[in-house]
């Protein structure tokens, strides 16, 4: 059915159209697109549809890869942008917008910043090690670069709770390099593999390094997982689904980093003072896969109670049935975990569960309560509740709303 509008009322229609087009504010996205970025992309959509921003936005037609050096003499109202360089710092400085960096490549920023928090990447990673069984540690990492140096930073400093160090290389990095240093760093790369005593549980500061290890050994014969174990950071999807052993990785929680990153631009485009010129968004977890499935304790009685643990943690699965299955004693395992580990069976296996509950209630906002105890092995709804709220403070329900935003 056809709708008639008269002239009058048209006109008006036209004005008011015209009249948001003039009021809606221009926003560069001047990053590179792709993988992570696009679902921090997302992240600002989100905040400008639920907040009623009357936002359009510009970046490269082609490259898809937008610097704020390309926007010197552009005329728009904000950007959100990577500043990676020292260049491109000092022109945020000079340009007349508001700006918010996305970024945590330098150690200082000249605008406002939401970022992951690199230092918790660099401790859930060495975590995750630590329970594989893992006694010797390495870093690959980048020079001159700060997240990951507080990724570093955060790793040694879990390792150091259990008694452990690690070794290092650092790369300089090849933000508008040539390619043949990649060639260069591969070279390094694989002789630095060589060199580190076996088994290592190894974390690569992005899955892009995490990538080049993987191809370091395969390329000098060294085994993933068994002899080097490999995580990364970011959880691109293809990268870390596409090799092989596919790759176990930190996910960031991207949307939430763009969401917030919306926030404090519109803040800044109100002229409104914003909380604090670093805000930092917790990662949601490690994503276990097959570069980091072993074991390396030294006891194999050890090595496949904890198998046999990751395998069935969906289960309501007690202490003595898994000493049972590895047909030791109660007393044993308890010693053993202890000894190994620094915690209980029973610690350790309520510590899994309850991390396993928060990763999946921060990644299904819809799921409900009773449903996430039975996938991580509580025998019911309150029983999960309770053990969630005495580790992290707040309730389920509570947490998995907080997390939505």
């Amino acid at each position: 059915m056809r709708v008639l509008i008269p002239p009058a009322t048209k006109g008006l229609a036209e004005q008011r159209t015209n009249a948001t087009m003039r009021h809606a504010k221009e926003i560069a996205l001047a990053f590179p697109h792709g993988a992570h970025q696009e679902e921090l992309i997302n992240g600002v959509l989100r905040y400008a549809g639920e907040h009623g921003c009357n936002w359009t936005y510009i970046t490269a037609p082609e490259s898809l890869s937008l610097s704020v050096l390309d926007l010197r003499g552009w005329r728009g109202d904000g950007i959100i942008a990577a500043l990676n360089t020292p260049a491109e710092a000092n022109c945020a400085k000079g340009l007349s917008l508001p700006i918010v960096n996305i970024s945590a490549t330098l150690a200082k920023t000249p605008v406002p910043r939401v970022s992951c928090d690199s230092r918790v990447v660099g401790e859930l990673a060495a975590e995750h090690l630590v329970e594989r069984g893992f006694q010797q540690f390495a870093f690959y990492g980048l020079r001159g670069v700060a997240y990951s140096a507080l990724r570093q930073e955060g790793f040694n400093a879990r390792l150091a709770v259990a008694g452990c160090r690690s070794v290092s290389v650092l790369m300089p990095p090849t933000y508008r390099a040539r390619s043949l240093q990649w060639r260069d760093q591969q070279r390094k790369l694989v002789h630095w593999l060589g060199r580190l005593p076996k088994p290592v549980g190894l974390l690569a500061v992005t899955d892009y390094r995490a990538r080049q290890v993987l191809d370091a050994c395969r390329q000098v014969g060294l085994r993933v997982p068994q002899q080097v174990a490999v995580i990364g950071v970011d959880n691109e999807e293809v990268i870390c689904g596409h090799v092989q052993p596919r790759l176990s990785s930190v996910a960031r929680n991207n949307v939430q980093e763009g969401y917030h990153a919306a926030a404090m631009l519109s803040l800044l485009l109100r002229r409104k003072p914003v909380p604090s010129m670093e805000e930092t968004i917790a990662p949601i977890g490690v994503v276990a896969r097959e570069s980091t499935e072993t074991v390396a304790f030294q006891d194999p009685r050890l090595c496949e109670a904890i198998d046999y643990l990751n395998e069935h943690i969906a289960s309501p699965l007690g202490v003595q049935e898994l000493a049972s299955h590895v047909g030791v004693s109660r007393r044993w395992m308890e010693y053993a975990f202890r000894e190994a580990l620094g915690e209980s069976p029973y610690q350790y296996i309520r510590r899994r569960r309850l991390k396993l509950a928060q990763r999946l209630l921060e990644t299904n906002s819809r799921t409900k309560i009773y449903e996430i105890a039975q996938q991580t092995g509580f025998s019911s709804a309150k029983q999960f509740s309770m053990a969630f709220s005495q580790e992290f403070g707040t309730s389920p329900r509570e947490y998995q709303r907080s997390r939505g935003k």
